[in-house]
C-alpha cells in the first residue's frame, strides 16, 4: 500500500512549480484560465489571478502582483516563512508546522481570513478588475 503524501510535501512541490514558473520567459498575462469558476460563469473567484501574483512577486514585480492578486504578496510572505519554518522543524525531527504563528490556528484567524478575501473579492469585482 502506498504512504498518502503529507500536505507539507504538496505546499512544497506547488512552491517548486511556482518558483519554476517564475524563472520561464512566458509572461503570466497570456496564460490560459484555468479557473473552473471563471469558464463557467465568466467572472473571476476570490483566488483569480493568485497563480499570477505569486509568479510576478517572484520576478520582483510588485505592482503586477498587486494588479494581479492583491493578497498574492502576503500570501507569498505567510507561505516562505512557514516552508522555512517547516524545514527547520523536520531537520529538528519536529512536527513541520510545529510553533509557527499558533494563533493562524485558531478558528478566528480563519474567519478573519475569509473576511478579507471576500473584501478583497467584492471589491475587484465591484472594480472590474
Amino acid at each position: 500500500m502506498s504512504r498518502p503524501i503529507s500536505f507539507p510535501a504538496a505546499a512544497g512541490a506547488a512552491y517548486a512549480c511556482v518558483v519554476a514558473q517564475a524563472a520561464h520567459p512566458i509572461t503570466p498575462e497570456n496564460g490560459a484560465v484555468f479557473c473552473p469558476f471563471r469558464l463557467i460563469t465568466g467572472i473571476p473567484c476570490p483566488g483569480c489571478g493568485m497563480g499570477h501574483a505569486l509568479v510576478f512577486a517572484f520576478r520582483g514585480d510588485f505592482a503586477g502582483s498587486w494588479r494581479s492578486h492583491p493578497l498574492g504578496i502576503p500570501l507569498l510572505v505567510l507561505w516562505t516563512a512557514w516552508l522555512g519554518w517547516g524545514l527547520v522543524n523536520w531537520m529538528r525531527g519536529r512536527e513541520f508546522s510545529d510553533g509557527f504563528f499558533p494563533v493562524l490556528r485558531r478558528p478566528a484567524a480563519s474567519w478573519a481570513a475569509l473576511v478579507v478575501v471576500l473584501a478583497v473579492y467584492a471589491v475587484r469585482v465591484v472594480g472590474g478588475a
